[in-house]
């Protein structure tokens, strides 16, 4: 399983430059705070694979199953975020560093069949079949903004800007399945049962977009933002008897969102 956690050094650099940047845009008032809503259509989806040369309970010879499964959801969310944003001419080009949290009500379900297939072509249905879900317990994201101010017929000043960063989604995977013991498939008078089984991968997504932003008093604006956020997988092996079994999840995301921000 990858480990995609912000390391101590990147966390230091990040604080360096963030307190570099604070420093020189202290005097002119740029700090700012605020938060927005938002809506994403999210992606997911789940891989599974197994090959085995060695089922005498079956009778089969070199089976294979594999299945893929995926689901989306278009979950609103609720976002906070502060950064600093300098001005390198009085009108004109700025760029500014952003950190943001955001609480999200996103369920993904989906069910994975698993179909098996011998060489000689002979195949089973539902095999290993799973109920999956997938949640987000935590989603941050450090992004860089740039931008420039431009004036319409010089009445009206607004600030297009694009986006770029890295977002960290923490997440709950569950899975429920169907086994008999040791066994893929129970015979005739033999109980089956129900098992649960979670992970919790992070994902690290590269995130692109595009923005506007319009004052709407002389330390309030308002952003409205359309990003991508690229997608990333978390994946893993299993092994029951002389089954290996790699398996993956991953997602990916469009997202809008409009956003209220306070200059200090």
């Amino acid at each position: 399983m990858k480990t995609h956690s912000l390391t101590p050094q990147l966390q230091l650099i990040i604080g360096a430059l963030l307190f570099a940047l604070a420093s020189s845009a202290s005097a002119e008032g740029l700090f700012y705070f605020g938060s927005g809503i938002g809506l994403e259509n999210f992606k997911a989806r789940y891989d599974k694979r197994a090959d085995t040369d060695l089922f005498p309970t079956l009778s089969l010879n070199d089976l294979v199953f594999s299945d893929r499964d995926g689901g989306d959801g278009t979950p609103y969310s609720l976002n906070a975020f502060t950064g600093i944003r300098i001005g390198l001419h009085k009108r004109g080009l700025w760029f500014g560093v952003q950190t943001e949290t955001v609480l999200r009500s996103d369920v993904v379900e989906g069910r994975l069949a698993g179909v098996g297939k011998t060489t000689d072509g002979y195949e089973i249905s539902n095999l290993l079949e799973q109920n999956w879900s997938l949640r987000t317990d935590r989603d941050r994201s450090l992004v860089v903004r740039v931008g420039t101010v431009v004036s319409f017929l010089g009445l009206l000043d607004f600030s297009p800007y694009l986006i770029a960063g890295v977002r960290e989604l923490e997440v709950s995977f569950e899975r429920t399945l169907e086994i008999c013991g040791t066994k893929l498939i129970c015979q005739p008078g033999e109980q089956s049962t129900i098992t649960t089984e979670r992970r919790t991968p992070s994902l690290r997504h590269m995130v692109v977009g595009l923005g506007i932003e319009k004052f709407i008093g002389e330390k309030t604006s308002l952003s409205f933002e359309a990003r991508y956020s690229s997608e990333d997988d978390d994946s893993w092996e299993e092994s029951t008897n002389d089954i290996a079994t790699p398996s993956s999840l991953s997602t990916d995301s469009y997202d809008v969102s409009l956003k209220f921000s306070i200059y200090l």
